[in-house]
């Protein structure tokens, strides 16, 4: 049986879960399959980057695991890794939310922006008796059920007002995705919660009916590796050792007669029979500009923004006592230069050294572009003033890290499934190439993992004589 080749494009988490995917299902089926992971960094992981220095572990990129959405979890398993999930600390449950410079806690029985009671909504300390009682209209408006994919800044106004979007909602949602809520999907982003409100014609009463109906789970809903999620990274370039070629730089793709032609930046061309590519959206559309130039102009309407941390490292006892939570989210109402802050040191266990206390700051994002504009100094001195203000730290950090992610976040605007259903049939119809990562149908980690993994399904499926398409 003649060797088949697939060369997956991109070696973040979606190109070396996709790699690792098709390995696993080419040996299941017998099959005899030669995998080449390209990626152009010096390292593999994307913005999965994890640090260890002065004995701390140091996320740089993403620092959990949503363990609603399975597909991370059953690849840690499969690695031979579950034991060094650890689940978020107890004592220090909960986040906050910066309210005229005070850091405010989020009520227990708000679930995401939707109050499940009165009394929750009345004593959350984030809204105005206006805010309050605008919000309490909700239970009795009316469904509108739109035709067309509306914006979080519209149905969270429609259904609760100005104040929960501005307050809540834009911090905790806009913040996941780092977008603008006026232009965030909810088809995409949120698709739970208009069908809550088809069924419920109430977000409250949908969410009160599901409480009645299940019960809290004592499961964690978010979990780490013992070691950073970096481990998770490791894990796979060991397993696909001798695949993943980093400083390898994919600068054209070309159908051939049987397959295709992969050329690289050092000049060499690489014929593979498929092609998984796990490039972001912006960074593909180049690749597909000389076979699928409409396809390409699809990649390139999906909008991206930059991010970067800033990781500051304090010593305890010259702290003031942080609040018991896991750090805070700033609104961008309150015109501040940070979007959120975690505590990494109370959000999971044997982070630093005792004694230690990480602060993770997060910049940039669609609301604050400009910041991204500071120097590294610049950058540190005005988080530095952020929590001097918000926090009372009035001590110099004993050392700072700031990371960037420049356009490495894909922000799902309105109208961004019908895009995504335009590239699923072209991409269809060219054959032979699957496209998986963070721009399509979720942008965390499990979602990229989920899509790595029905590439690979796509891939090894079309080896066998199916079309592929984009997953």
């Amino acid at each position: 049986m003649a060797v088949r080749r697939v060369a997956v494009i991109g070696g973040g988490i979606s190109g070396l879960a996709a790699a690792y995917r098709c390995r696993e299902l080419a040996r299941e089926r017998g099959r005899d399959v030669a995998i080449t992971v390209f990626e152009r960094a010096p390292r593999a992981g994307g913005c999965i980057a994890t640090r260890y220095d002065e004995g701390c572990v140091l996320e740089m990129g993403p620092d959990s695991l949503i363990t609603e959405k399975p597909a991370a979890l059953d690849l840690i398993g499969r690695l031979g890794m579950s034991d060094e999930v650890r689940p978020m600390l107890t004592q220090h449950r909960g986040a906050r939310v910066v309210r005229a410079g005070r850091l405010v806690p989020i009520p227990d029985d708000f679930r995401l922006f939707t109050p499940m009671s009165l009394a929750g909504l009345a004593g959350s300390r984030l809204f105005t008796p206006f805010g309050i009682a605008r919000a309490a209209l909700e239970p009795f408006l009316p469904a509108a059920a739109p035709e067309r994919d509306e914006s979080l800044g519209s149905f969270v106004s429609r259904r609760f007002g100005r104040e929960v979007l501005e307050r809540l909602a834009q911090p905790l949602i806009g913040g996941i995705y780092s977008g603008d809520p006026s232009r965030l999907s909810m088809q995409a982003t949120l698709p739970q919660l208009l069908a809550m409100e088809r069924k419920h014609g109430s977000l409250v009463r949908a969410m009160q009916a599901a409480a009645r109906n299940q019960p809290p789970s004592a499961a964690p809903r978010m979990v780490s590796l013992r070691r950073g999620l970096g481990s998770l990274v490791a894990s796979l370039e060991r397993e696909l050792a001798g695949t993943v070629r980093t400083s390898g730089e994919v600068t054209g793709l070309r159908r051939g007669i049987d397959g295709w032609k992969v050329a690289l930046a050092d000049g060499y061309t690489v014929d593979v029979d498929a092609v998984i590519c796990a490039l972001p959206a912006h960074a593909a559309a180049p690749l597909f500009e000389a076979f699928a130039p409409q396809t390409a102009t699809l990649l390139r309407s999906i909008a991206y923004h930059s991010v970067a941390t800033v990781t500051m490292a304090f010593t305890t006892a010259d702290i003031p006592a942080l609040p018991h939570c896991t750090g805070f989210v700033v609104p961008h109402v309150e015109r501040r230069r940070l979007m959120a802050t975690t505590f990494s040191t109370q959000k999971y266990v044997n982070r630093a050294p005792e004694g230690t206390t990480i602060l993770r700051a997060f910049v940039g994002g669609a609301m604050q572009p400009e910041v991204l504009r500071l120097e590294d100094r610049d950058l540190i001195a005005a988080m530095h003033d952020e929590f001097r203000e918000l926090l009372g730290i009035t001590v110099p950090a004993n050392w700072s890290i700031v990371h960037r992610h420049r356009d490495a976040l894909p922000e799902y605007s309105v109208g961004h499934t019908g895009v995504i259903g335009e590239i699923e049939r072209s991409v269809t119809e060219i054959g032979g190439i699957a496209l998986a990562g963070s721009a399509y149908r979720g942008a965390g980690i499990a979602d990229c993992v989920a899509s790595a993994e029905r590439a690979a399904s796509a891939v090894v499926d079309a080896l066998e004589g199916t079309h592929l398409g984009v997953a």
